[in-house]
């Protein structure tokens, strides 16, 4: 029985839920999962510029793990490259800091402390026509654009 994997921490979300190529249409059945903790070990990496160590101390996880992630990442957006395929970011086993929000009206992203409870408005707008993105890259709502 393998043991019960260690919950990796995430700052912020991705702007976008995939790529897709331009002439294909999208074919969610052969689409590459990059998962969440897969992408913020590629941003953290090849975007900010961060060590393995530095990663390794965000994310809560070992130093070879991050390694393994980061591996791992890099070889399902190589084969989505090459393949043609579309790719999602999605799922994982994860724990996202604070509960991130996008506002339906205005299109603004925002966090919000998981301590506050009630209704949530939209700091630009003060809608509450929301998409939980917490909820959104984590489980797939199913519910928003991105999801369906």
């Amino acid at each position: 029985m393998s043991r019960r994997g260690v919950m990796r921490t995430l700052s912020e979300l991705p702007l976008i839920k995939g790529f897709r190529p331009l002439w294909l249409r999208t074919n969610y059945r052969q689409a590459v999962i990059l998962r969440l903790e897969e992408y913020e070990a590629f941003r953290l990496v090849d975007y900010e510029g961060m060590t393995h160590e530095q990663v390794a101390e965000q994310m809560n996880v070992s130093r070879p793990t991050v390694t393994r992630i980061y591996d791992e990442a890099r070889k399902k957006l190589a084969r989505a490259l090459v393949e043609g395929r579309t790719f999602i970011i999605e799922g994982g086993n994860v724990e996202v800091i604070g509960e991130h929000y996008q506002c339906d009206n205005c299109n603004e992203r925002f966090v919000v402390d998981t301590d506050v409870r009630g209704q949530v408005f939209c700091p630009e707008c003060d809608s509450d026509r929301l998409t939980n993105l917490s909820e959104c890259f984590v489980r797939g709502c199913g519910r928003c654009r991105r999801c369906k």
